[in-house]
């Protein structure tokens, strides 16, 4: 084992022991609350990542309907447009029709 290797494992090491030595004196009623809490943490943010995840699917449904929606409206705006130029040519039309008549 190198020095560094060494130094790292002692440097864990007494990291571990004080994470067992600060347990170990935390009394045990508030070990248990602690592990109450981290347990509703744990179910509260079990809850979001579900909302979380339908949001995303609504969201996606509503961007795609948003597309349908932008899609359509170009398809009936052409749609006016060309009614529009018929609607021209038959009053041309007509007007040309009463000028001769």
């Amino acid at each position: 084992m190198t020095y560094p290797d060494f130094a790292e494992a002692l440097q864990a090491r007494i990291c571990a022991d004080l994470e067992a030595e600060k347990i170990a004196h935390t009394p045990r009623k508030r070990r248990e609350a602690d592990e109450r809490r981290v347990e509703i943490l744990e179910v509260h943010i079990a809850a979001l990542e579900e909302r979380v995840a339908t949001a995303e699917v609504l969201g996606e449904q509503r961007r795609h309907e948003a597309e349908t929606a932008a899609k359509k409206i170009a398809a009936l705006e052409a749609h006016i447009a060309t009614l529009q130029e018929a609607i021209a040519k038959a009053e041309s039309l007509g007007e040309q029709q009463r000028q001769e008549a």
